[in-house]
């Protein structure tokens, strides 16, 4: 039942329904990208949780309605800047389906609505409220405020940058703890990797970015040590994460821009040549 409403939502989108991996000549960017995501999900779906992990949330299945809309909303071309994050944060994505998708920023500034389901199966210490969540995941909000303040405002920042995430999964133990990809452990942690990556690749060659901003640094050794297209086309350039758990992290607005100008990428997210 709840596939069927998924695919309806999908389709309704115009975006191709789930279980549809083939790319069609005739497709948009938005529906080529999320055919991708398809493909990824039907691979990871296939791979058993090990012991330590009680369950993954996949938002981009459970929250399609949103994250169809921000497809067909900001990636409508290809992209100078790609900004990768690692994966859903529990109050952010995993509510919204949306990269970084703090609630407030989703609703308010994207003007983004939809219906959001539950994952197949939902941790009693990690609820799914969608718009309703209570409260705000702090990396995001300080991501798209700063893109916000830097771009002046986020359909002019979406022109020529786009952001998205390694890894479509939310992972969680026993007790709801976040676990984050970086810190999965053993064959489980490689398969989910290169299955990621994999996508990634098709992803990048489908967007030609000339710079990816790796959000943490996980993220950017894997980038440099993994993926063709960052050696061979895309410099690879590291922001740090967003998130106050970061140790000496309370200036991160201020480094952050320092960065973003030092290499010349504020041009970009303002829509400028």
């Amino acid at each position: 039942m709840l596939r069927r409403k998924l695919d309806k939502q999908a389709e309704a989108l115009d975006i191709k329904k789930t279980k549809t991996t083939a790319l069609d000549p005739q497709q948009s960017i938005d529906q080529r990208f999320y055919t991708f995501e398809c493909k990824l999900n039907e691979e990871l779906s296939t791979i058993e949780l090990p012991a330590e992990i009680a369950c993954a949330y996949n938002a981009v299945e459970y929250a399609s309605s949103l994250h169809c809309a921000f497809l067909k909303k900001y990636l409508n071309g290809t992209k100078k800047v790609i900004f990768i994050g690692i994966n859903p944060g529990p109050k952010g994505m995993c509510q919204t389906g949306i990269p970084f998708g703090n609630v407030g920023t989703v609703r308010d500034k994207m003007q983004i609505s939809g219906e959001v389901h539950q994952p197949p199966k939902l941790h009693s210490k990690r609820p799914v409220t969608g718009l309703n969540f209570g409260s705000e995941e702090q990396s995001g909000l300080r991501l798209w405020s700063l893109i916000e303040s830097l771009a002046g405002s986020l359909d002019i920042f979406f022109q020529q940058c786009f952001v998205h995430n390694l890894c479509p999964l939310a992972f969680f133990d026993k007790n709801g703890n976040n676990i984050t990809p970086d810190h999965l452990k053993g064959t489980y942690k490689t398969l989910i990797r290169d299955k990621c990556l994999d996508a990634l690749e098709k992803q990048l060659e489908l967007l030609r970015p000339q710079y990816v901003v790796a959000v943490g640094a996980w993220v950017e050794m894997e980038l440099k040590r993994r993926s063709s297209y960052c050696k061979s086309t895309a410099k690879v350039i590291r922001l740090k994460h967003p998130s106050p758990r970061v140790p000496n992290n309370t200036k991160w607005s201020e480094e952050a821009t320092a960065m973003l100008e030092k290499e010349n990428l504020i041009k970009y997210m303002r829509n400028m040549p």
